[in-house]
């Protein structure tokens, strides 16, 4: 993809070849998805050793005074996070 090289051109229909941008420049290929359709992106998706441990968090003494400390945060953001969750969970 580096550098440009003039070999990067294409024929067009009309049998006109031209070069890329930039003296040849070529874009790298990026493909986006979004996470909630790709579990790549969330290892922690239907992982039974993973959930062990987050239930372990979730019911600690110390998450759950941490959770306690935070409504009053949460209770002052809802209005502005459009509807996610205000919770720690």
């Amino acid at each position: 993809l580096f550098p440009p090289t003039p070999k990067n051109k294409i024929t067009l229909a009309n049998e006109t070849t031209i070069v890329a941008p930039l003296g040849g420049y070529q874009y790298v290929p990026i493909e986006t998805i979004e996470p909630g359709n790709d579990h790549t992106l969330e290892p922690w998706t239907d992982c039974p050793i993973c959930t062990y441990h987050i239930s372990k968090v979730y019911t600690s003494s110390e998450f759950k005074e941490k959770a306690k400390s935070a409504q009053l945060f949460f209770g002052a953001i809802r209005d502005y996070i459009f509807g996610r969750p205000t919770t720690l969970e």
